[in-house]
């Protein structure tokens, strides 16, 4: 008889039930409630205990399965990972530090790349299911060949780009794919971002012993005339300008590459959102206008698939191929062969451009709704142009912006700033909600009204 597990799911929360689940058994494991190699109820047991359906069970059986929490068996019942290393709890895990006025932030609007993914549960499960039953075979640290022949399918089809295989490296997410090409550039760089511009990778950059040089951008990117000369590497969006919203036009992206044949800088290019921000054809990468120019495109898995998926690829050119594949070899693959196989069975099936047309009316959804629901309760507010979800607001007053934060703090609600943005930023807020669920988009903007009533 299968033993009563206690996990609290409610059809309420705005988190789905599969991850509920995951997240029940676990806490379970963490407190102790559940031990390594102690056997837990079959699915069809637990979804009649909790009242849901047996598939919202295999879900978070699967997912966890894959984290490495349980372990299953042909005809024997699914047990915790008898492997599994458990951390003792310790009193001071239970204090945060945090007010116990204001809860755990539960729910960023910070700017964050890519959306709320709609790839379905079915769809992982076949694929990750049928690359796991792929023979076993040598490990290719460039990246799985077939991963990397679907990622140049899936550029030439989306992108335009004519790229071989041999040029592609998979790596575990734009971060960690920023690191190999740092590595690969030397030591000591003096490296230039996007002044303002998004806060995410400009952090990796110190890590690897680099120096970061700010340089000015506008509406429409860097501005080229007031780059420096000695720069050993440039790193820009021109796609996603933020917090401008919009993309580089074709001018300055001649301009900016003309510069970059004459000095020698190598242009790295994050092109971390450009699928999902134009609805009929994104503009072609920097590397497809100027093939004099050293460019090597950064790109993830996270904007098409998932924002859990850490994978993701660089393109890169004729003249960093050899040396990044070295670094790629010294360093390992982090991304598991059955990932890659999944991966790549996503891209050639066509589930990515499916979901990126569902994300698309998605996000043309979320647009309106921002537009009717909230940006008319600001004095100033503007939502980023293209096709995301994402606007900034301004306020009459510190004290104004201060206790509009503070109150969606209480709520759980964390903001962007402007000043994060650039060195001497603004003073508003971002509020980005691409990368939210259904549930939480729905909650922060009633909340967010809510909250504004009193002005």
């Amino acid at each position: 008889m299968d033993q009563l597990m206690l996990l609290d799911v409610s059809r309420d929360h705005p988190t789905p039930i599969p991850t509920q689940i995951a997240a029940g058994i676990r806490d379970a494991v963490a407190t102790g409630a559940l031990a390594p190699n102690d056997a837990i109820p079959s699915t069809r047991a637990l979804a009649e205990q909790l009242g849901v359906s047996r598939g919202s069970v295999v879900t978070a059986y699967d997912q966890l399965e894959g984290e490495g929490y349980l372990l299953s068996r042909q005809g024997a019942p699914t047990r915790v990972h008898p492997e599994l290393a458990v951390a003792p709890a310790h009193e001071n895990d239970l204090t945060t530090g945090i007010s116990p006025k204001i809860p755990r932030t539960r729910i960023s609007l910070k700017p964050s790349p890519g959306s709320a993914g709609t790839i379905k549960p079915t769809a992982w499960r076949k694929a990750w299911r049928e690359a796991a039953a792929e023979p076993g075979g040598g490990v290719d640290k460039s990246g799985e060949p077939e991963l990397r022949h679907a990622i140049a399918e899936h550029l030439r089809l989306a992108r335009g780009m004519a790229v071989s295989p041999e040029q592609i490296v998979a790596t575990g997410g734009s971060r960690e794919g920023l690191m190999c090409i740092l590595y690969a550039l030397g030591a000591d760089l003096k490296v230039g971002v996007e002044d303002p511009g998004h806060p995410g990778l400009r952090r990796v950059i110190p890590l690897g012993g680099h120096q970061v040089v700010e340089c000015e951008t506008d509406a429409e990117g860097v501005v080229v005339k007031q780059l420096p000369a000695d720069l050993d590497a440039l790193l820009v969006t021109p796609s996603h300008l933020y917090p401008f919203g919009g993309a580089m036009p074709a001018p300055r992206r001649s301009e900016l590459l003309d510069w970059a044949n004459r000095t020698g800088t190598v242009i790295i290019e994050d092109d971390f959102n450009t699928e999902l921000r134009y609805r009929i054809a994104p503009q072609p990468t920097l590397s497809t206008l100027a093939p004099a120019a050293d460019v090597l495109t950064l790109g993830t898995f996270s904007t098409l698939l998932s924002r859990e998926l850490a994978a993701g690829y660089v393109v890169a050119s004729p003249a960093t191929v050899a040396r990044l594949k070295e670094v790629r070899g010294i360093l390992g693959m982090p991304v598991a062969t059955v990932t890659q196989r999944a991966i790549a069975s996503l891209l050639r099936g066509g589930v990515v451009r499916r979901n990126t047309r569902a994300v698309h009316r998605a996000l043309a959804q979320r647009r309106q709704v921002l537009h009717d629901r909230l940006v008319p309760l600001f004095d100033d507010a503007r939502l980023a142009p293209g096709d995301g979800a994402d606007f900034t607001v301004q306020f009459a007053s510190h004290l104004e912006r201060d206790t509009f934060e503070t109150r969606l703090l209480e709520a759980g609600i964390e903001c962007g700033h402007e000043s994060s943005l650039w060195t001497d930023g603004g003073d508003g807020l971002v509020l980005s909600f691409a990368h939210l669920s259904d549930g939480d988009f729905t909650r922060t903007v009633d909340i967010i009204r809510q909250t504004m009533h009193p002005y």
